[in-house]
């Protein structure tokens, strides 16, 4: 790889085989010139542009904003990544820099945003915020600015937003007030609290995201077709509270959404809240 443009000595632009990408190191860009060929041992990350605008609003937030907010919020998209097991998109360094940047602004101009999902961001989105939490810390020791914990709400929906797919804020905002509403019947209809470190809970917490991501963004049913109705007239009977809970759900999910939950994903749906039954007791 060869250096077309040096932002700073941690950040540079360069070319990897005819593409630009944005290359994150510790000293990657220090004394270097474009032209030079890239030191492979220092890059930590490398940025590959998902369209063609993707290193135009790079380079334009770059112009506005210190190169060392770019180093931070890749650090925690680094630190995320690893913790939460998955890839982000590019686009999440572009936009996490912007709102790192924002949120330092408005917490040194007694501007902080109150965040009003923040509740539930920390019983849905659980280890998301704890990484947001982090991201605090990471913040503070760069910018000597401790955010208010409303910000480590943000930071984790963020998170959450680019690793769902083809998904937006406002359809995020949609999927995480779907999940607290079907948490509400649950805890309402059988007089059920669990804990946050409740295994049970957590995975029905992800069972459910996936259900209102589907739900959400109106994908096909990966549960329907070859409805298995023995099994569901079994646990019917067999689990008589959750299965109550379930078609209360379902009856929730059809007049809030105009979908009908199938079958097979109510069978599901009947496990995981008996498994949260059975641990209460």
């Amino acid at each position: 790889m060869r250096i077309k443009k040096v932002f700073n000595n941690n950040v540079l632009l360069a070319d990897k085989q005819g593409r630009e990408v944005v290359l994150i190191g510790k000293g990657i860009g220090f004394q270097k010139k474009s032209g030079a060929t890239v030191d492979e041992t220092k890059v930590t990350k490398v940025y590959t542009p998902a369209g063609d605008n993707w290193i135009a609003n790079f380079q334009t937030l770059m112009a506005d904003i210190q190169p060392e907010y770019f180093e931070v919020a890749s650090q925690i998209i680094e630190s995320a990544e690893q913790q939460l097991q998955t890839t982000f998109n590019v686009y999440l360094l572009i936009s996490l820099t912007d709102h790192i940047h924002f949120a330092v602004y408005r917490h040194l101009h007694q501007m902080d945003i109150r965040n009003e999902i923040l509740w539930e961001t920390k019983r849905i989105y659980h280890r998301e915020f704890q990484v947001g939490l982090q991201a605090l810390d990471l913040i503070q020791a760069h910018f000597d600015v401790q955010l208010p914990e409303d910000e480590a709400g943000f930071i984790a929906m963020k998170f959450v937003e680019n690793s769902m797919t083809n998904s937006n804020a406002d359809q995020t905002l949609a999927m995480t007030k779907l999940i607290n509403d079907v948490l509400n019947i649950v805890k309402y209809q059988l007089s059920l609290t669990m804990p946050d470190d409740s295994i049970s809970l957590q995975r029905f917490l992800v069972h459910l995201r996936f259900f209102a991501e589907r739900l959400t963004l109106k994908q096909p049913d990966r549960y329907s077709g070859n409805d298995d109705n023995f099994l569901f007239e079994h646990l019917s009977k067999q689990y008589p509270r959750a299965f109550a809970c379930v078609q209360k759900i379902a009856l929730f999910v059809n007049k809030t959404t105009e979908q009908t939950v199938s079958v097979n994903e109510r069978i599901y749906l009947i496990m995981h809240v008996q498994r949260m039954l059975n641990e209460a007791q």
